[in-house]
């Protein structure tokens, strides 16, 4: 095909699309356009199945609503092209630069696209078949907008898509092995059976998102907003919390108390639960909301809670031993010693510290917490923040801490 019969194919496109006379839809399917330039096109509404656009230059084009089933787009420049609710079913898109495009409502679900292998006008020859979905492998899809984008089973291994905005969008069955997710915005977003292999998502939103069967121990979720409820984890655990609840209820009369070492729990949503007395060492709770969660007398040394949210926790007597809290915000938590109690629940004047011995506090919020008397032993508190925080009777036998965190805490020496 001739730049000229193209140039004129777009006119007419322009005119049909402004309801023009002598104007007609633009179809262009199945023809070869590898390389082409077409930025800034006009091409919404486009008849554009099994097209080879393969390394074409469109950046800033407009391709809305158009039909691009089984395309082959592979290597082509898309940088601010706008892509709203195209069909890209079956498309291949690897190596694609698709920064700050527009790429809302857009459907990347596999698909196969079926003609005959004559081939007299240089048109590409079929089967076009992708039946798992788009590959947009190693492509930048950086700050890209793909709000409720449907593209169950893409893959999407190696592509960028820093500060991309997901919310809604289905990527269900999704191969994102070393994806970059860094900061973008997967509210409400589809993750059920992705393949997460080193996939990065630090900062990333993913508050609402459906992770369901995903790996997420293969991610790095550092900083990541995320949250769990119960349904996500196996019905085994489940059943040990729920048992646990009534254990609690009924003061040990009935249920069990809830055993769950080595437990994989990162980023659940326990805020405002009682857990009271379990034991949870060993866990994996990273990112966990346990904000204003009570955890009196439990057992969680050894356990990896970097980044997790324990604002207002109630910890009295608490066995944080050798535990990662790295990053953790533990502002107003009560960590200070509880009054154990008789066979009869009766206070027995004896009070219990809470052991923080060998402890990471790294960079965590401890503003305004209440550690009086714990074991801060071998702690590491290096970059915390301890304005206000109530140290007064702590073990701080080669605790590692800088004298002018001290001077805003509150110590025996105030």
């Amino acid at each position: 095909m001739t730049p000229q019969e193209i140039v004129q194919i777009l006119d007419d496109h322009e005119a049909w699309l402004t309801r023009g006379s002598g104007g007609s839809r633009a179809n262009l399917s199945r023809e070869v356009l590898s390389g082409y330039t077409l930025s800034k096109a006009n091409l919404r509404s486009a008849k554009l199945s099994g097209t080879d656009l393969s390394r074409a230059i469109l950046i800033g084009a407009d391709l809305r609503e158009s039909d691009l089933f089984c395309a082959k787009l592979d290597g082509a420049d898309l940088k601010s092209a706008n892509l709203e609710n195209a069909d890209l079913r079956g498309a291949s898109l690897r190596n694609v630069n698709l920064n700050g495009a527009n790429l809302r409502g857009i459907d990347l679900r596999g698909g196969s696209l079926m003609f005959g292998t004559e081939d007299e006008d240089g048109r590409n020859e079929g089967p076009a078949n992708n039946e798992e979905g788009a590959d947009l492998s190693n492509s930048a899809m950086q700050n890209s907008l793909l709000n409720n984008a449907n593209m169950a089973g893409c893959n999407l291994s190696g592509v960028n898509l820093k500060g991309a905005n997901l919310t809604g969008a289905d990527l269900s069955g999704c191969i994102l092995a070393d994806t970059d997710m860094s900061g973008a915005n997967l509210e409400g977003a589809n993750l059920q059976g992705a393949l997460m292999d080193n996939t990065v998502l630090k900062h990333a939103n993913l508050n609402g998102a459906n992770v369901k069967n995903c790996d997420l121990g293969a991610a790095n979720l550092t900083g990541a907003n995320m949250t769990r409820d119960e349904d996500d984890v196996p019905q085994e655990i489940r059943d040990v919390l729920n048992q646990h609840y009534v254990w609690v209820r009924e003061d040990g009369g009935r249920g069990e108390r809830a055993i769950l070492v080595n437990a994989d729990l990162n980023h659940m949503d326990f805020a405002g639960v009682n857990l009271s007395g379990a034991d949870l060492h060993g866990s994996n709770l990273e990112g966990a909301n346990l904000s204003e969660t009570l955890l009196v007398m439990s057992d969680l040394s050894g356990t990896n809670m970097k980044g997790a949210n324990l604002t207002e926790a109630v910890l009295e007597g608490i066995n944080f031993g050798n535990a990662n809290l790295e990053e953790a915000n533990l502002t107003k938590a009560r960590i200070c010693p509880v009054d154990l109690k008789d066979q009869k629940g009766n206070p027995t004047g004896r009070m219990w510290p809470a052991n923080l011995s060998g402890v990471k506090l790294k960079s965590a919020q401890l503003s305004n917490a209440d550690l009086r008397g714990a074991n801060l032993s071998s702690a590491d508190l290096s970059g915390a923040d301890l304005t206000g925080t109530d140290l007064t009777g702590c073990n701080m036998t080669d605790t590692i801490v800088e004298m002018k965190q001290l001077d805003i805490a509150k110590t025996d020496g105030d």
